[in-house]
């Protein structure tokens, strides 16, 4: 049975009626770091139809061409209007204006996206950071629904980061709140991505753990992986490290520990900073949730102030692509109904 989301008076908001899928639909594009997927989506927040493409080395115009076609793609899929577009990139958004304001998969600097698609589509446009909209999603259809409010962590490729409360999204000023994982836990840390020394993107990130795993190899010490790539360590995933360790391989069960505990320091200035009742973790960093969770955790307790770590549950949460795409149809929805241009 589906539910449509009502409004809140303050924190969650409540469930009402049964929604009819029948009532609109909505375009989600999800530009991830190597992949673009789009979808219909319906008022009950059924897939009525996707795609996927591969953005791998493309250059920041072909990947703006291919989000139109998949946009057209998705309009011509539908069977019904598409009442709007909602597009998710990973970066910092200014959400009122629709402008990608950087991101670093792509490359895009102050991209206008709203402008762009209305223009050229004609249909109402949305942009979001994908960590928000992730955050979203967990609060109201994943790993948080039961907690009033919650810091998300989206540990993939990169870190980003989701801070809900009271059942509102935190945005900050100009809605670039959430860069959590260019807070800085090692001054004496390797560079990252955004320039700066130590931050924990550079340390507790998929790619961080890839790195962790190649220094070590090239330095010598054994490991399963090797053999798996057939000696071709350029070609060395997460993925591959994630059945590694289920193998019992030491260096990659060793290397996770030690993502975990960077991620721990950074946790733990975040349970400082917000006393959440909830941390969710997801991203693919959650699948090798049994191998980080307890030194993230001690870390965390130790770390961090008893009085705020007490009250604390951490979870991981592996339907980060779904849960994103429940997250921003939702917020289209949401949007389109506060501004009078839908509604049940």
């Amino acid at each position: 049975m589906d539910y449509m989301i009502g409004e809140s008076s303050g924190g969650r908001r409540p469930l009402l009626l049964k929604v009819n899928p029948a009532a609109g639909q909505v375009i989600i594009v999800h530009i991830r770091t190597f992949t673009m997927i789009g979808y219909v989506v319906d008022t009950a927040l059924n897939v009525q139809f996707q795609q996927a493409v591969s953005i791998k080395g493309l250059k920041q115009e072909a990947v703006l061409e291919l989000l139109l076609t998949v946009i057209d793609n998705c309009r011509h899929a539908a069977t019904l209007s598409p009442l709007a577009v909602g597009v998710i990139v990973r970066g910092p958004v200014r959400t009122q204006e629709g402008i990608s304001v950087f991101a670093p998969n792509i490359g895009w600097k102050n991209v206008p996206l709203k402008y762009i698609i209305e223009e050229k589509k004609r249909l109402p446009a949305f942009i979001e950071n994908d960590s928000n909209a992730l955050a979203y999603g967990e609060y109201y259809f994943g790993a948080a629904r039961d907690a009033d409010n919650m810091v998300l962590l989206k540990v993939g490729y990169g870190i980003g980061g989701g801070i809900m409360f009271n059942g509102s999204l935190y945005k900050g000023i100009n809605g670039s709140a959430g860069e959590i994982g260019h807070t800085v836990i090692d001054m004496a840390g390797p560079i990252c991505s955004c320039g700066n020394t130590g931050c924990m993107e550079a340390m507790a990130s998929e790619t961080a753990l890839v790195d962790l795993v190649l220094n070590a190899i090239r330095s010598g010490q054994p490991s399963l992986i090797t053999s798996t790539v057939a000696g071709d360590l350029g070609a060395v995933t997460a993925e591959d490290i994630y059945n590694a360790a289920d193998t019992g391989d030491f260096l990659a069960i060793d290397m996770l520990s030690r993502v975990a505990c960077y991620l721990g320091i950074g946790i733990a200035n975040l349970v400082n900073i917000f006393n959440p009742k909830l941390v969710v973790i997801s991203g693919g960093l959650a699948k090798a949730s049994r191998y980080i969770e307890k030194t993230v955790w001690d870390t965390v307790a130790r770390r961090s102030f008893e009085s705020c770590s007490s009250v604390l549950e951490i979870r991981y949460s592996t339907r980060a692509t779904e849960n994103t795409m429940k997250g921003a149809a939702d917020m289209v929805f949401s949007e389109l109904a506060r501004e009078g241009k839908f509604c049940l």
